[in-house]
């Protein structure tokens, strides 16, 4: 039982809400009995961190280990305001894309929720894939993390330089479609090709020109006359939906 601020496990957990040391561990929280159990499932759980006044006699979670946190501790790990009295400590793990049938690509996202919600939609609507641009925000942060309700357990993730993996993926004859809201079709007016990949930009921006001028088509959401734009989660929901896997 872990029961001092000042003990150095402690410590270290509460580095992991840093990006920085995220990535100098290579692993990340997650919060709540859902998401610690979507982690054990899927095999990136390496220890159960348990917020409770008295230790149980249960020494492991299919072998994985379990710390005890005094709850005054567990509550200033946690991020939620009522937390539950489970976390666990994930490893980050290498993604590879094998199947290249349906990708979503995403350039410069930046908010946590989007970001999150979006990959949650990739797998719901089968998609092979996510990728990330090199300015999207980091998918290990804790409000992603919630976002994607598991999702990200279950749907690899890659981090690269967009316009060299549009150039790959065309080599691959994968029809790369950009998002936009000028000089671009309709979904309806596009044929569903057997592999395609479409990409979404920043909340405020859209889609980069660079990686604009990459892609074979660019299309937009056919919306009614008083409606400038969609939430770029809600647009990625809407394209995918209509282009499932």
């Amino acid at each position: 039982m872990i029961t001092s601020k000042d003990n150095t496990t402690f410590k270290n957990l509460m580095k992991l809400h840093q990006k920085k040391y995220r990535q100098m561990t290579q692993t990340f929280l997650v919060e709540g009995a859902h998401l610690a159990h979507e982690a054990i499932q899927a095999g990136f759980a390496s220890e159960i961190l348990m917020g409770v006044e008295e230790p149980s006699d249960e020494n492991d979670v299919k072998g994985i280990k379990i710390t005890y946190l005094s709850r005054n501790l567990f509550e200033k790990l946690a991020l939620t305001k009522t937390p539950q009295n489970i976390m666990a400590v994930c490893k980050m793990k290498e993604s590879e894309i094998v199947n290249h049938n349906r990708l979503l690509l995403l350039d410069n996202i930046q908010d946590p929720g989007n970001l999150g919600t979006l990959i949650r939609s990739a797998l719901a609507f089968s998609f092979d894939g996510v990728v990330l641009g090199e300015t999207t925000v980091d998918v290990y942060n804790e409000k992603v993390i919630r976002a994607t309700q598991g999702a990200i357990f279950n749907i690899p993730i890659i981090r690269k330089n967009l316009p060299q993996y549009i150039s790959d993926l065309k080599s691959k004859d994968v029809h790369v479609y950009g998002t936009s809201v000028k000089d671009a079709q309709f979904l309806k007016e596009i044929g569903a090709q057997s592999k395609m990949a479409f990409v979404l930009g920043s909340e405020g921006a859209g889609v980069s020109d660079e990686v604009l001028e990459l892609v074979d088509g660019k299309v937009m959401i056919e919306m009614g006359a008083l409606a400038e734009s969609l939430n770029v989660a809600v647009a990625g929901g809407i394209v995918m939906h209509f282009f499932a896997g």
